[in-house]
Order: C-alpha cells, then structure tokens, then sequence
C-alpha cells in the first residue's frame, strides 16, 4: 500500500512538474490539464499537503487568466486542507493567495489583514520565498494607495529574499513592479535598468508571463518619456504573449495603454474601441482597481470629444470606486482631473 501511495505521488509530481512548464511556456489550458490528472493521481485519500499545494497552483492559472471566481474557489479548498493538517506553510501561501483575490476585487484593507496574516505564518516557519512573495504583494498594495516610500521598502525586502535564495523568477516579478514605481517617481534611468534585468531574466527562462507584464510596463516608461512609437512596440509584444496566454487581464492593461497611445495620437475612435474592450475583459476578471482605472482614460476622451456630461458621470463612476477601495493616490489623481476639467 505504501509503494502504491509513492508511486501515485511520484505522478502528481510529474504531472506538476509538466504542469508548469506550460505555464512558464505560455499554454495555461495544458497546465490546467495537468494540474488536474495530478488531482486525479493522488485522488481523495492522498497527501492533503501536496493536494492543497495543487490545487493553488491550478487556481493561480485561473487567477492569471482573469477567471477570479475559480480561482478563489480552488484558494478556498486550499485553505481547507491545510487547516486540517496544520501544515502552516501551506495555510501561509492559501491566505496569500486569498488576499491577491480581495487586492484584485479593490478590497485593500481586507487584502492587507490576510496578507499580513500570511506573512506571520510563513515567519514563523522560516519561509524565505514565501516572504519574498507576501512582501512583493504588500508593495503593489501600498503602490495602489500611493504610499510610494512603503511600496518601495517592501519592494526592496522582497528583492532581498529572493537574491538571497537564488530565486531569478521572484526577482523577475519585483524588478517589474520595482521599475514601475521608477516610472512613477520619474527615475527614468533606474527603471531601464530594472526592466532590462526583470525582461533578460524572463527570456532566459522561457518565461511568457513575466515577459508581457514587463513588456507591458515597459510600455508605461515609455510613455511617460514621450516615446509613443516605442511604446506602441512594447504593447504589440505585450499584447501577443497576453492573447497567446488567454490572459485577459493583460490583455485588458495592454489595451488601455494603446487607448493612451491614441488619445495622445489624437486617435479618439480607435481609443475608445480599445477602451470597451478592456473595460468588458476587466470586468469579467472582477478587477474593480483596473476598471475604474479605465473609466478614468474613458472620461478623458469624452472630455476631449466635448462629451463634457459623459465625461462627467464616467469619472464619477470611476472615483467611488477608487475610494471605496482606499486607492488614495489614483482618487487624488483623478479628483485634480475632474478639478483642471470644471475650471
């Protein structure tokens, strides 16, 4: 029996092992279908660790593809497992990834409390990665409230832990949101050297993902320097990785970058257009935050197309959101636009 109970864990093992590389190669369908013929090796009766471990990398498929609900339903089951074993890095990573479900639904606080939650729990187990990751997340939270200095300390923590286990993919996904908030405080420079690390890195593992966010990002610094030609480059790279992924919450990020290309082009129509289309995959992805975010682009090209009561509603829409969720700097950002736009 025992030999039995190896050898059916030794094939969930290479069913996750297959599982992810699809993932890091870009066909998210093929890892679900891995991920569960490894379910379906260890069935009901088997390692409810290794279970659980499962099935939180299949719901980080689905989170990654914008299908929230599954994923927090495989999150859910997670959790379930682990607290029946008291297997506490187990519970750690379930209330992680719990709390990236909340932060995506645009309820910060919450998010905050299971993350910290979470962190306490992978401390007391020595968890380095698992550090790495929870610090990393509490960065891109205290970015969306514009709490640049903290965003930037956690950021600098998680990098940290990752450099110190030799972890080059959780370096990867730092240094993207690591530049990102270069981009944001105009440290134009530092962000080209970040992403330039974060894109080698991605390519040098064949990773799909990480290399459209950085691409995708990359897009945001070059905006942000006047170079709408090199940032329509790094959308089209962006936007085909998303679209070969089925990542409809990149894919929804990209889209609002190219309706920014266009504004500034002058390309109403066509801004518009990618703007609808993003606001329906962000929805479908229950991200409140990105929503709100592209009715904020939206209210600005009615305003330029003199639709000045559309604008109106639109950014009004797009502000309780903001402040519902405590995304304080993007609520200042828009209440000074609406400001300039009634003056």
């Amino acid at each position: 029996m025992a030999n039995e109970e190896a050898d059916r864990e030794q094939r969930a093992l290479t069913e996750v092992g297959r599982a992810r590389s699809a993932e890091r190669e870009g066909h998210p369908v093929d890892a679900l279908v891995a991920y569960d013929a490894a379910l379906d090796a260890l069935g009901e009766s088997g390692d409810p660790d290794l279970v659980a471990m499962v099935l939180r990398r299949k719901g980080n498929v689905h989170l990654h593809r914008g299908e929230t609900a599954e994923a927090e339903a495989l999150y859910r089951r997670s959790l379930e497992k682990c607290e029946g074993t008291s297997c506490i890095a187990g519970l750690a990573s379930a209330l992680n990834c719990l709390a990236s479900v909340q932060q995506r639904r645009g309820e910060l606080a919450e998010a905050e409390r299971l993350y910290r939650q979470a962190g306490n729990a992978a401390a007391s187990v020595g968890d380095a990665r698992l550090k790495g990751i929870i610090h990393q997340n509490l960065g891109i939270l205290a970015s969306q409230r514009g709490e640049w200095e903290k965003a930037r300390h956690a950021y600098e923590e998680s990098l940290a832990a990752f450099d110190a286990i030799g972890d080059e993919e959780g370096a990867s996904w730092v240094l993207s949101n690591l530049a990102r908030l270069y981009t944001e405080s105009e440290q134009h420079e530092l962000a080209e050297e970040a992403y330039a690390r974060a894109r080698a890195i991605a390519r040098s593992r064949g990773d799909s993902l990480v290399e459209s966010v950085v691409e995708q990002n990359y897009a945001e610094l070059m905006l942000a320097r006047g170079r709408a030609d090199d940032a329509a480059d790094a959308c089209k790279r962006s936007l085909a990785l998303s679209v070969q992924r089925g990542d409809r919450l990149r894919r929804a990020e990209t889209l609002k970058l190219y309706a920014r290309i266009g504004r500034e082009r002058g390309d109403y129509d066509a801004a518009i257009s990618a703007l609808a289309e993003a606001c329906e995959l962000a929805h479908s992805a229950e991200d409140s935050i990105l929503e709100a975010e592209l009715l904020g682009e939206a209210g600005e090209l009615w305003r330029l197309r003199g639709e000045r009561e559309v604008a109106g509603a639109v950014w009004s829409e797009a502000l309780a959101t903001f402040q519902k969720a405590g995304a304080t700097h993007s609520a200042e950002e828009l209440s000074a636009r609406i400001a300039r736009a009634e003056s």
